[in-house]
């Protein structure tokens, strides 16, 4: 009986201690803000079992009271708290600033802390984006990623600018990395001028310059596969992504307001300054009705017309103003309840170098988010943009003025641009007068752009969160064209006007479950199940009228003559998801992912198709006892196998369009008429494959004060979709089919630290390097050559067999066995027969140092960007040796080719006169190509703060001074032109093209940030 009552005892004893065991709720959120705290770690001292908390930050555990609980996440120092037996639990984290800055924003929007990734991603916060003083934010990143290739076109207010990831990918694709804004894909196309492509024309802006930088909490890029195959096939490319930024949880509300204005100045190529219009020392009088291109006549300092000295003039300087732009924002941002809020307007104005050019931005940004109940949360954001371009033409064609401001002679007065009689004031007879052009031509883009998002996430357990996310990108573009009567080489020597109108819509739509959980005492798992639907529209309105009917009148109706065209291009997308995350102790991380896309562009049985990606990382130092010196160290692998269907709408089928017959454009006498297009469709289209494997060493060092990340990439794209040249003898001349092959090699380094970090005085640098090698691996069955680039038939950018990708063709001079220039009898170079390959416009390597000095109140900073190789085709050089402007020309005296006679095969000894001398050059593609290397200051700043502390009275709770500066210096050893990195094609794939575009700008701004 006494067995049996010790026995009841105990047994009491033990159930009244599981009954003791309370279940917890609680909530964990930012000490400073209140914002919630999803997936912290929380557990009870002394056990082996963790719970996480949600995307609201709740949680619920047992917990037998007196029990210590621990709460820990990455960003915040950790937390041990005691149970008393009553009550909710309310956490409240101190961020770690350390640790903070190893949380990045990855794939759908999701933060990841960076030690656990398995690829490479690299992260830019938005005080850097801002402090680049950049009107595109693409250009904001040149200098700051390894293997990320950022490409500004021109000085033109608006201007394109090109990021490629990693090297080209498709071979007349798209090879520019997807945009994602808030988890919500965004459009960067780039339309064009109405009036004529990009070689003769110039390009226009890409759509990312609507975005506002003052709104940007940071961007991350995904450069490989495995970062990025979750966004399926537009992901292929490598991804942007941008996070605005949100309200705080403070219930006063925070004013911020900054303002800033700037002085360009073009940063120009050199020209002669002493002779004056002419061919061989025989002056001509182009200010009195002569005409003549050249500026090879006699020196201008001793010339006299009627015992008058002529007057000198630098056409450039003339011509060119000092450019000014101002930028103004101002946000509010707060809480209210269950509420954050947070709402931006600036404003942008940039006067650009030639009058009338100009861009305009007015951008007002809203994000409000309700925590509508216990486990749901609402959230809404809005970001609508209208920007106003104002262009001139640029490029090859004779619409552009810089054709005579950088070939007109020293000579020649260009005021008045117009003769008593109303006709244009020129010195030559087929080109424009420049401030004629400025006055009479025109090119304006009005866009008027929206991007909402709205997101719904429930969280109906701590491990597990639903969200629904909805999201559009929808814009008008507005373009207008106009030239006035009397134009050379322009739609119609009477005058005409065209009108544009771009109407595109893009819709999105992700379902996501994300599952985060501890699935054993050592292996955490996180799973993401998701489905995506995408649709995108895009239709295009023209019309153009030629012959004004009165001067200076341009709208359509004044033109007797009508053409009008209308295309509408349809595109859907649905896909499906899978990622899951095994984390083994810590130690290793195993990543998979899965996504299964069905598209319209494809042929209907192969509309579908699989792909995916494994990595694993390896976190070698958890091994370690001793971390006095390497901190850190992770070693990761990965393999992916991306799809993608790069190629526009409607390429199954062969579509009809407007007919031109004998110069006949229909309709025609009232008769319409119609053609089968020249490119060929096929319903065979498959999908193209881009296989990636990747391997990387992340390593700190001295208690995280020093970095390194290094990455090796190969990546393999095959099948690409291409219209191919085919026989003409079928009545085509291309055909959409799978064909090419494409290789990208190459490595990635990342060296960051902190050599000084004191009380006062704080010292960050960062250097990255990457090398690249492309190669064309196969063109389909009988191609060995396709140009995508350039003059049609003539110099330009190309792909070869064998080669890398972006060769520059074109003529070259003619050589004998041992490569010896040949020469004729007279000392004049040769021309080949046959044009041959004569340059690459791949670099050999590229790199950026960036530096961030701070001392109490003050900060500075600067940027270097550097770019060793890759070839340029100088155009500009093409057309001014001939034309005798340069400064190289300025050197009149004889000269002797290096080279051998082909005659006899002995050495040259002849001398040629200068003038021959460069315009025999100008005839020869091989000898404008030139070295691209440049080494830039890209930015360079310095600013000063007040804080509350230090102002007494004033309202302020913080003021910042700002001076900044852009292109300050920039070293170009081989390069004649204003800046190596300036393209004459914008975002396109016929990368390397330089003709007669606005020069780079130096730039200082002045700026003022208040906060309230």
């Amino acid at each position: 009986m006494r067995k049996i009552a010790v026995v009841f005892t105990v047994l009491l004893c033990s159930i009244s201690a599981v009954f003791a065991q309370n279940t917890v709720k609680g909530r964990v959120t930012d000490m400073k803000d209140g914002t919630p705290i999803a997936g912290a770690t929380i557990k009870v001292k002394g056990e082996k079992k963790s719970i996480t908390s949600g995307a609201d930050g709740s949680f619920e555990i047992i917990v037998k009271p007196g029990s210590a609980i621990e709460i820990s996440e990455v960003g915040h120092s950790p937390q041990t708290v005691q149970y008393d037996g009553s009550g909710d639990l309310d956490i409240k984290m101190t961020q770690d600033t350390k640790a903070l800055s190893e949380l990045v924003v990855t794939a759908l929007g999701i933060k990841r802390e960076k030690r656990n990734l398995t690829y490479s991603v690299q992260e830019v916060r938005g005080d850097a984006i801002v402090a680049a003083k950049q009107d595109n934010v693409v250009n904001s990143l040149a200098g700051k990623i390894p293997g990320v290739q950022i490409t500004n076109s021109t000085g033109m207010p608006g201007s394109a600018s090109r990021i490629v990831i990693r090297g080209a990918t498709s071979l007349t694709g798209e090879n520019q990395a997807l945009f994602v804004i808030d988890g919500v894909p965004m459009d960067n196309a780039e339309t064009g001028s109405p009036a004529a492509g990009s070689l003769t024309a110039g390009s226009s802006a890409n759509r990312a310059i609507d975005i506002d930088p003052n709104i940007i909490e940071s961007i991350t890029v995904l450069k490989g596969s495995a970062a990025s195959a979750i966004y399926g096939s537009s992901g292929a490319r490598g991804v942007v992504l941008i996070t605005t930024k949100n309200g705080g949880l403070n219930k006063k509300a925070q004013l911020n307001f900054s303002s800033s204005y700037s002085i360009d100045n073009p940063i120009l190529p050199g020209f002669q300054d002493k002779y004056a219009q002419g061919l061989n020392g025989v002056y001509v009088d182009g200010n009195n009705g002569q005409f003549g291109s050249g500026s090879w006549g006699p020196l201008i300092d001793t010339l006299k017309v009627n015992g008058v000295p002529v007057k000198k003039h630098n056409q450039a300087k003339e011509f060119f103003r000092t450019g000014h732009s101002y930028d103004n924002t101002v946000s509010v941002s707060g809480a209210a309840n269950n509420s954050r809020y947070f709402f931006s307007y600036s404003y942008l104005k940039d006067d650009g170098l030639i009058p009338t050019t100009s861009l305009n931005r007015h951008a007002i940004f809203g994000k409000f988010s309700n925590q509508v109940a216990d486990k749901l949360n609402l959230s809404f954001q809005m970001n609508y943009v209208n920007t106003d371009n104002h262009r001139t033409n640029e490029g090859n064609g004779l619409g552009n003025p810089l054709w005579t401001v950088y070939g007109a002679p020293i000579s020649w007065d260009p005021l008045p641009s117009t003769n008593p009689d109303g006709t244009q004031r020129l010195y030559r007879a087929a080109r424009n007068n420049p401030t004629w052009l400025v006055n009479n031509t025109g090119f304006q883009s009005n866009v008027n752009r929206f991007i909402p998002v709205a997101a719904l996430t429930y969280t109906p357990y701590t491990w597990l969160t639903l969200t629904e996310r909805l999201g559009a990108d929808m814009y008008t573009d507005q373009s207008d064209y106009h030239e006035a009567k009397g134009i050379v080489g322009g739609l119609s020597p009477d005058g005409g006007v065209i009108n544009r109108n771009e109407n595109f819509k893009q819709f999105n739509n992700d379902f996501i479950a994300d599952i985060h959980k501890q699935l054993t005492s050592k292996i955490y798992g996180s799973f993401l199940l998701g489905s995506n639907l995408f649709s995108k529209s895009d239709r295009f309105d023209q019309a153009t009228g030629l012959g004004l009917g009165i001067d200076g009148f341009y709208n359509i109706s004044n033109t007797s003559k009508q053409t009008s065209s209308s295309n509408l291009y349809r595109y859907r997308k649905v896909g499906f998801y899978a990622q899951a995350n095994l984390e083994y102790e810590k130690l290793l991380t195993l990543a998979l992912t899965g996504r299964y896309d069905g598209t319209s562009t494809l042929a209907q049985d192969k509309a579908y198709y699989p792909y995916g990606s494994a990595a694993l990382g390896f976190i070698f130092s958890e091994l370690m006892h001793d971390k006095s010196f390497l901190s850190f160290g992770k070693i990761r692998a990965s393999y992916s196998l991306v799809g993608s269907d790069n190629i526009g709408p409607y390429a199954l089928t062969t579509p009809y369009s407007s007919a031109v017959v004998s110069n006949i454009t229909f309709p025609y006498n009232g008769q319409t008429g119609f053609l089968l297009n020249t490119t060929l469709g096929s319903n065979k289209l498959k999908n193209e494959s881009l296989k990636e494997m990747e391997i990387g060493l992340d390593l700190k060092f001295l208690k995280n004060r020093l970095s390194f990340e290094g990455s090796y990439f190969k990546r393999t794209s095959s099948d690409l979709l291409a219209p191919i040249q085919i026989d003409p003898a079928t009545g085509f001349t291309n055909a959409n089919l799978n064909v090419a092959t494409i290789e990208n090699k190459g490595f990635e380094l990342l060296l960051s630290g902190i050599p000084i970090k004191t009380k006062d005085v704080t010292w960050e640098i960062n250097l990255n390097f990457s090398r690249i090698r492309n190669k064309v691996i196969d063109l389909g069955p009988g191609l060995n050559s396709y140009q995508f680039g350039g003059f049609s038939g003539g110099g330009g950018i190309y792909a070869f067999k064998d080669q890398p990708y972006g060769v520059i063709f074109g003529s070259r001079y003619k050589r004998n066995a041992a490569g010896r220039i040949l020469v004729d009898d007279d000392g004049r170079a040769i021309l080949d027969d046959n044009n041959g390959p004569v340059g690459n416009t791949n670099p050999n390597w590229t790199a950026g140092f960036s530096n961030t000095i701070t001392y109490k109140g003050f900060s500075f900073n600067f940027v270097f960007d550097v770019k060793k190789g890759g070839d340029l085709f100088n155009f500009d050089e093409h057309y001014n040796w001939f034309y005798g402007t340069p400064k190289a020309t300025e050197d009149r005296s004889p000269r002797l080719i290096n080279g051998v006679r082909e005659s006899d095969g002995k050495e040259n000894t002849t001398q040629i006169s200068a003038q021959t001398y460069f315009r025999d050059l100008s005839a020869i593609d091989e000898a404008v190509i030139e070295d691209g290397t440049y080494v830039k200051l890209r930015n360079a700043g310095i600013s000063y703060t007040l804080s509350r502390a230090k102002m007494g009275r004033f309202p302020f709770s913080a003021l910042t001074f700002t001076v900044a500066g852009r292109n300050l210096w920039i070293y170009k050893p081989h390069f004649y032109g204003s800046d190596p990195e300036a393209n004459l094609q914008g975002g396109g794939n016929g990368q390397g093209l330089v003709n007669y575009m606005v020069p780079t700008t130096r730039s200082i701004s002045f700026g003022l940030k208040a906060t309230f």
